[in-house]
């Protein structure tokens, strides 16, 4: 979700989808504390597991075989654990130090978007962009497939 505030500003709405809500959304729900920008960054990296692995972020905690789609457990698994969503083997080194910065569960200690954009796992991704012009953004998919990028 887009929202136009600063990183300060705290949010009380209780909006999103369960398997990609960070901690903090959650537990502000009926506790008045409110929540930050930062929310979002945790919501990136969950959102980039799945583009990884297919699945969404705690499929892992889901009965083989049958389908994952209460958000309970979403929200169960943010809310109640320690822990943060599995973070693929596939990725690369710089891929998986991009997730675990994003899904610290102290949001304070997330980085920002702005911070984000000069990690390896984003600045190289637009480098690789760079060095190919003649291929448009939208063909990164194949050439991921291709073993040309590695995210």
């Amino acid at each position: 979700m887009l929202k136009q505030i600063s990183y300060e500003a705290a949010i009380h709405s209780f909006k999103g989808s369960a398997f990609w809500m960070a901690p903090e959304v959650i537990k502000s729900n009926g506790s008045g504390r409110g929540y930050n920008l930062l929310a979002d960054i945790w919501s990136l990296a969950c959102t980039v597991i799945e583009m990884a692995t297919g699945h969404h972020p705690w499929h892992e905690h889901c009965r083989p075989g049958e389908p994952c789609h209460p958000p309970e457990a979403g929200v169960f698994w943010t809310a109640n654990s320690d822990g943060t969503p599995e973070i693929p083997e596939s990725l690369s080194e710089e891929g998986k130090d991009f997730l675990r910065k994003c899904l610290r569960r102290d949001p304070e200690s997330r980085p920002t978007a702005a911070q984000l954009m000069d990690h390896p796992f984003v600045r190289d991704y637009f480098a690789s962009m760079e060095s190919q012009p003649s291929l448009p953004l939208a063909s990164a998919s194949l050439r991921r497939r291709q073993g040309q990028i590695h995210i």
